[in-house]
């Protein structure tokens, strides 16, 4: 994928690329990756790489995921370098998720007639320090998801002889799934250097994946990459290819295996599309919370307004317009024939027009109250999604039933209680489809949608 693993759902390796990813890992699972990097050099230098990974999600006390990570990465039993880490990941803030990994780093090299020789190795032969990782993950929408990852926060210092910090490292990427395929983009910097990457992902027979990916940064580095993967039952297993294009000459690349595990009975049918339907459903609860909250709001901020204007003392009005109602009063009578003493006139209060405060806050309300309905029908949609079961038993076949005439309705007379779902659900069947009348009645509906008993509405 070229590297690009910021804005990826991530299993047991996102301690190493994005550890707020953990967020969206089902159940527990165990990762082993072996690697040969950069063969074929002239030199004959054989660099290895080993990473062993847990991981599980966290349902009691501090709910969310954490992992356990072992990386190494050695050259000719010359130079190695290794990192344990610890990482933890939970929701913050309206489905924002934020995850912290704590590594204990080490850089080691092996004494021989050269090193011994070396100031550099007087103190010692190898050099350990503490870093710490953060790292942010969202997904937007059931297609969207964002990553973004800081690395190496406080610079730790692996220098022998002189201070060798390594640098503060940003990545931020951007992910859009769909239901077989996998687009992914990343931009890396890391003091003057900077790296862009890109992935994209193909599922066929809901079994195995092809993968390509391309990065490039500044000092022209530049390299492909090509892989191919396979799950089966709980186990998976991936194969990855990276081709440098141009930075490092002479090699026939770098190849990577990995095998994967995951426990529970549930992970075999989990499959992305259903994380992402999860993530969206609580989106949209909280999106409904905050809806619901809104609309208190603006009410009592409408019921504030009001009171103030009915209780404005009278004395307010001008007294000539007081003369001036009084008079078309009396004038009246008049005409009726009736005498101001066998009728007595009493000057009533005019009726206050609602203010534009008054009608700009009942806006608000109503519309706030449509998009509250389109949020419930929007969770009312995907409960049922995630509730649809992974098999489907064949269901018998229906008896083919008599033909009966259709009737098509064209109106509806509201009832007590009525809303423009329930109606939905009564003519067509589907209270998904309420649009489709609101659209036609829109004119006598307004903005709100709200219904009238006894109101007659045109069926689509």
């Amino acid at each position: 994928m070229g590297g690009a693993f910021t804005a990826i759902p991530g299993g047991a390796e996102a301690l190493c690329a994005n550890p707020a990813s953990l967020l969206e890992l089902t159940s527990p699972e165990l990762t082993a990756v072996y690697g040969r990097l950069y063969s074929g050099l002239s030199d004959d230098s054989k660099i290895g790489q080993g990473y062993f990974a847990f991981a599980a999600p966290v349902k009691r006390y501090l709910q969310g995921a954490a992992g356990f990570a072992w990386n190494d990465t050695r050259l000719s039993e010359a130079y190695s370098e290794t990192s344990y880490s610890v990482s933890y990941a939970t929701t913050v803030y309206r489905g924002i998720g934020a995850g912290l990994t704590l590594k204990y780093m080490r850089r080691g090299y092996v004494s021989d007639a050269y090193t011994a020789l070396d100031p550099v190795f007087a103190a010692g032969y190898s050099k350990a320090a503490l870093g710490a990782d953060l790292g942010f993950f969202y997904r937007y929408r059931t297609n969207y998801a964002f990553g973004l990852s800081i690395k190496n926060l406080n610079k730790p210092d692996l220098g022998l002889a002189s201070a060798d910090r390594l640098p503060v490292e940003v990545r931020a990427g951007a992910s859009y799934l769909m239901r077989a395929s996998l687009l992914d983009l990343d931009a890396a910097f890391a003091g003057p250097d900077y790296t862009i990457s890109a992935g994209a992902e193909y599922a066929f027979q809901k079994r195995y994946a092809l993968r390509l990916g391309l990065a490039a940064g500044n000092n022209s580095r530049r390299n492909v990459n090509l892989g191919v993967g396979g799950r089966f039952g709980l186990a998976a297993f991936d194969y990855a290819y990276t081709l440098p294009l141009s930075g490092i000459a002479n090699t026939a690349g770098s190849h990577r295996l990995a095998f994967s595990f995951r426990f529970g009975a549930e992970a075999d049918l989990l499959r992305a599309d259903e994380l992402a339907t999860a993530a969206a459903l609580s989106r949209a609860q909280d999106r409904a919370a905050l809806q619901e909250e809104k609309i208190r709001v603006l009410q009592e901020r409408l019921d504030a307004v009001v009171r103030q204007s009915i209780t404005a003392p009278a004395a307010a009005q001008p007294q000539d317009e007081k003369l001036r109602l009084l008079q078309e009063r009396l004038d009246a009578a008049l005409r009726q024939g009736a005498t101001p003493a066998a009728q007595p006139v009493q000057v009533q209060p005019a009726v206050q027009p609602e203010s534009a405060a008054q009608a700009e806050i009942r806006n608000q309300i109503e519309i706030l109250k449509l998009e509250l309905e389109k949020s419930r029908l929007e969770m009312e949609a995907l409960k049922a999604h995630a509730a649809k079961p992974a098999v489907v038993a064949p269901q018998p076949k229906p008896q083919p039933q008599p033909e009966q005439p259709a009737v098509r309705r064209t109106s509806y007379t509201v009832k007590e209680g009525d809303t423009l779902e329930s109606i939905a659900a009564a003519i067509y069947g589907n209270s998904a489809r309420w649009p489709e009348i609101y659209r036609a009645n829109s004119g006598s509906l307004g903005r709100g949608g709200d219904l009238k008993p006894g109101q007659v509405l045109v069926l689509p």
